[in-house]
């Protein structure tokens, strides 16, 4: 299961994380029902998880179109992924990409089907004009169990001049984990529906402590317009 950590102490890296070595077991991660519904995977289809050939879970991943999903680009190079689970579908992943500026930070990747998938796609929103502390919502599977956090669990912050393609929004109840990288970001509307905002990508910790929950914007993303560079699974 991957999520990439940006520590900060006297100097800033960031470090993508093997699942063989640094996932912890399930029973032992942080997301409580306190903060977070456990749902099925029939439950908001099109918030899916990635697979390797031998079964064994990567990530998450949301679908955009009924032919194509976004991921966290770490997701895709160092997980080997072979299918994806929507709901109760599986699906053989037909191509990956990485977006053209994933060397330079930009953690965005693409996946594509050759059958449709059935489930609706998460539609995506803009988030120019969000107030800051406006509540918002993931869906992943962080410790490889699908879960929505409740209201109040995290609050958007804002997004960083100097990292324009980034949602920095705030842990005050608890935090993304292990396995949520490439999820959904957004919010619950007043019709119970869910929008799409980002893509889940890292946490940073500072002497310890996780201050800041990242994601990767998608209202600026142009999936057919933008540069992808193929991938291919070792």
């Amino acid at each position: 299961m991957f999520l990439l950590i940006v520590i900060t102490t006297s100097c800033q890296f960031s470090e993508k994380l093997d699942d063989k070595d640094r996932t912890p077991p399930q029973s032992d991660g942080p997301q409580t029902e306190e903060h977070f519904m456990f749902i099925e995977h029939d439950n908001v289809p099109a918030a899916g998880s990635l697979y390797r050939e031998d079964g064994s879970f990567i990530g998450s991943c949301v679908l955009v179109d009924p032919q194509r999903a976004l991921t966290a680009g770490h997701c895709l190079e160092q997980g080997n992924a072979q299918y994806a689970r929507f709901g109760s579908e599986y699906f053989l992943i037909d191509e990956q990409f990485l977006h053209k500026d994933y060397l330079f930070g930009d953690d965005l990747g693409l996946i594509t089907f050759a059958t449709k998938v059935s489930a609706t796609p998460i539609p995506i929103v803009s988030i120019d004009g969000m107030p800051q502390m406006t509540p918002l919502n993931t869906i992943a599977h962080g410790n490889a169990e699908k879960k929505i956090s409740l209201d109040d669990t995290f609050h958007f912050y804002g997004i960083l001049r100097n990292k324009p393609n980034e949602i920095v929004f705030l842990p005050l109840k608890s935090h993304v984990w292990f396995g949520d990288s490439g999820g959904a970001l957004g919010y619950i509307d007043v019709d119970s529906s869910f929008y799409l905002l980002g893509i889940i990508t890292h946490f940073s910790v500072i002497d310890g402590q996780i201050y800041e929950c990242v994601a990767r914007r998608v209202d600026n993303v142009n999936i057919d317009g933008d540069i992808w560079l193929p991938w291919f699974p070792k």
